[in-house]
């Protein structure tokens, strides 16, 4: 299953991702990671991330099983290894998609 979706940010820039199966292994992608729910002829962005590509980070399951209690059911991946960048990219998507969950839900799901 490979589709193919452009989400623009903030500053208008577009940004390809593809959508991976919720059973493969996304984790393990190091890049932008976003979830959605089909909306429309769309997508309803439920969260907007970074990830390291690291083989068992509990940040991802987290941020996933969060987007998931809002109606999240697709897993959008774009791959960078280039932390700068994806930060960077991470905050215009924020900025220009106004996603459902915010970047610092994260803490208090990992504190709990």
């Amino acid at each position: 299953m490979i589709e193919a979706v452009n989400f623009c940010g903030r500053s208008g820039d577009s940004y390809r991702f593809e959508r991976m199966g919720v059973d493969q292994d996304w984790v393990k992608v190091p890049g932008l990671v976003l979830f959605a729910a089909p909306e429309g002829r769309g997508w309803r962005v439920i969260r907007v991330g970074d990830q390291g590509g690291v083989d068992g980070d509990i940040g991802a399951f987290c941020r996933w099983r969060e987007a998931r209690r809002y109606g999240a059911t697709a897993v959008f991946v774009r791959p960078d290894t280039d932390i700068s960048r994806r930060r960077q990219h991470v905050a215009d998507l924020n900025a220009g998609l106004e996603p459902v969950c915010s970047a610092g839900t994260e803490s208090a799901l990992l504190a709990a």
